[in-house]
């Protein structure tokens, strides 16, 4: 071997020995969780508590950072271009799967461009009006917003809400037309006053003004109704025969995240969900699942890719 093809050999050698190193001791600083929703929504309040846990569990600060807008590709965006590093992770919706589907301006084609890390549960997305208007089952519902001399306005604030949505009017046959916000914090004052006639909202987000008799749930896209709330019909009992949404919170990575650094943090998620602590905020927040593998969370993206792309070829939908 020449003394050429010697020093390119050690060279490489040693930038591969500083990586292993480098993944070896992970993590060094503190890691940037990016939501891409606004502050005070059950996806932040979700994101916030497993911060937390893997806080404690990384021995390194993981941080919380809103990146709200672009119905939430801004923040994906953000973590799509970052470093393989592990310091900058995306707490993902089901609906980032949907986006690519939805929006031609999506910054991905697709959800499987990240590095699947862990899922956790997601938002039960239900249908949800002020109790100013009068109907208080979703067939009643339907009657009134048909016989509206002007169409009623519906909040929405990611697209798995418009899919639910969609999924409604189409089987229902009535229109509802949309208005968009960055979350859900922005739209429920709207909605509490009467200037939205409905919204398809997390569970966690609208159950306490559900509670407090400003709003009325009419329906929930589960395959079975919620336990915390067993008088609120699943949209199948009300006619609406779509399949239930795949709901999920995905922990994502950049593209080519080290299967190392993958695995890290993928027991670092496994620890916090068995933690007291963090169960007790997902019942708070009415989050129902459990931890899975980045197998198992990339089988899920996977899932979730495909029912919305389902729903774009069957009508045509379109967020821009």
């Amino acid at each position: 071997m020449n003394r050429l093809h010697t020093g390119l050999f050690a060279g490489a050698l040693a930038l591969w020995t500083t990586v292993l190193a480098a993944q070896a001791s992970y993590p060094i600083k503190p890691i940037r969780l990016i939501v891409p929703t606004p502050a005070g929504g059950p996806s932040d309040a979700a994101a916030r508590a497993l911060a937390k846990g893997l806080t404690a569990g990384l021995g390194q600060e993981v941080l919380v950072e809103n990146r709200p807008g672009g119905n939430t590709g801004i923040g994906a965006g953000a973590v799509l271009h970052a470093a393989a590093d592990g310091y900058t992770l995306l707490f993902a919706l089901a609906s980032n799967a949907g986006l690519p589907h939805l929006s031609k301006a999506s910054p991905y084609k697709s959800l499987g461009e990240f590095s699947p890390v862990a899922a956790i549960g997601g938002n039960t997305q239900c249908l949800v009006v002020p109790s100013s208007v009068p109907a208080r089952t979703l067939a009643e519902f339907a009657t009134y917003a048909k016989a509206s001399a002007q169409a009623l306005m519906r909040g929405s604030n990611n697209v798995s809400e418009d899919m639910v949505a969609g999924q409604i009017t189409g089987a229902l046959g009535f229109k509802l037309e949309r208005v968009p916000y960055k979350g859900a914090p922005q739209l429920l004052p709207d909605l509490l006053e009467g200037r939205l006639q409905a919204a398809v909202l997390p569970v966690g987000a609208s159950a306490p003004h559900v509670r407090s008799g400003r709003l009325v749930m009419l329906g929930c896209s589960m395959a079975e109704r919620i336990a915390a709330l067993p008088t609120v019909p699943t949209l199948g009992e009300s006619g609406v025969a779509a399949a239930p949404l795949v709901t999920a919170h995905f922990v994502l990575g950049p593209p080519r995240l080290p299967a190392e650094i993958i695995e890290r943090l993928a027991a670092a998620v496994r620890q916090t969900a068995l933690t007291a602590e963090f169960k007790q905020e997902m019942d708070r927040l009415l989050i129902v699942g459990v931890a899975r593998s980045p197998a198992e969370t990339r089988e899920l993206m996977s899932q979730a890719e495909a029912q919305y792309l389902q729903y774009v070829r069957d009508t045509g939908a379109s967020i821009d």
